[in-house]
């Protein structure tokens, strides 16, 4: 009895002389919109998460789904989604509207627009095919402004197709694979090698560059400008993008883990198509005028062409400086490391 008290004390003795273990840092919570429902595109951000390069910034990132981004563009403009990832046409769009949206970082840099159709009834593969053909869309799509200055560089009105307009990617789908459709608008890496693979019916796409060498810069991660008037912010999207890019940069060199940790996180991908959308992805993150600078870097005269094509041919307002549209001053240099 006497030893097991004694025992006691000195355990609390032990205790109360060691010093307090300081409180692990809590980290902040960030959420980030994406443009769409998940696919290859979005592997960087899922890696930059799972390898704890987001923790090792102080953030947990949640990365939530969006409903293309028209809606997401707006969402950015109310705060309801302060940082998120859409289509750069559509930014461009809302900043001509008058939304307080700014891109911080372009990562699709060329525009991977394409028809998708199903090869046995193959249109439209060339110009002439176009008139008269169904097309399926979602509604808030971002490839309607790029679409609408596709057609209008080739002379023709979006009144020339019939626009058939569905309410998800799903049913977009399956509007061509019941040949409901002729073809839809989707992105080359994407929709057309997935949908094979899923179902076994060969596809066929062809890009709106090839055809009439209509492109402009793609995916952006957008801010609202006045919830980045607050240095805690400014700091916390620094962060994230540091973090962001080196995700991106891990994914660019390591993509068949990349595929394996995006496959975790979209459990209906099989590797075989996360590989194929990853290096769809990868092969058009840079312009001649972006090559050898850091991931996400976007330059003026890129910013340049893509207000020209769609202010002559998709009604965009133009603005008298590009730079109203983008900044690279949060962006980070390689290896995109935290600050110590």
């Amino acid at each position: 009895m006497k030893l097991r008290r004694m025992l006691s004390w000195l355990a609390a003795g032990a205790m109360l002389a060691a010093p307090a273990l300081a409180p692990a840092q809590a980290l902040e919570k960030f959420p980030f919109r994406l443009n769409w429902t998940l696919y290859g595109e979005h592997a960087p951000f899922f890696v930059a998460q799972e390898k704890g390069f987001y923790r090792e910034e102080g953030l947990d990132v949640e990365i939530q789904e969006g409903s293309g981004s028209t809606t997401v563009t707006q969402l950015v403009a109310n705060s309801t989604s302060p940082v998120a990832y859409v289509d750069a046409a559509t930014m461009m769009r809302g900043v001509s509207n008058g939304m307080p949206v700014r891109a911080v970082g372009v990562t699709l840099q060329q525009s991977p627009m394409a028809f998708i159709y199903r090869a046995d009834a193959a249109r439209p593969t060339k110009v002439s095919e176009i008139k008269g053909s169904r097309i399926a869309i979602t509604a808030g799509d971002a490839s309607l402004a790029i679409f609408t200055a596709f057609m209008g560089k080739l002379g023709m009105k979006l009144e020339d197709v019939q626009m058939i307009t569905v309410a998800n990617p799903q049913a977009k789908e399956q509007a061509v694979l019941s040949k409901q459709a002729d073809a839809l608008l989707g992105y080359f890496m994407d929709q057309g090698p997935r949908m094979q693979l899923q179902t076994g019916v060969k596809m066929g796409w062809t890009g709106l560059y090839d055809m009439a060498g209509v492109t402009t810069l793609s995916s952006a991660i957008i801010v609202n400008r006045d919830w980045l008037k607050d240095p805690k912010n400014e700091d916390r999207l620094r962060r994230f993008l540091r973090a962001s890019q080196r995700g991106w940069q891990y994914t660019y060199d390591n993509r068949s883990e990349a595929a394996d940790i995006f496959i975790r996180k979209a459990p209906v991908f099989t590797k075989e198509i996360a590989l194929l959308e990853i290096d769809g992805t990868m092969s058009i993150i840079r312009t001649d005028r972006t090559k050898g600078k850091p991931i996400a870097v976007s330059d003026p005269g890129d910013w340049a062409d893509s207000q020209k094509l769609l202010s002559e041919f998709a009604k965009l307002k133009p603005a008298d400086d590009v730079n109203v549209y983008f900044t690279n001053q949060y962006l980070s240099e390689p290896p995109y490391l935290p600050k110590k």
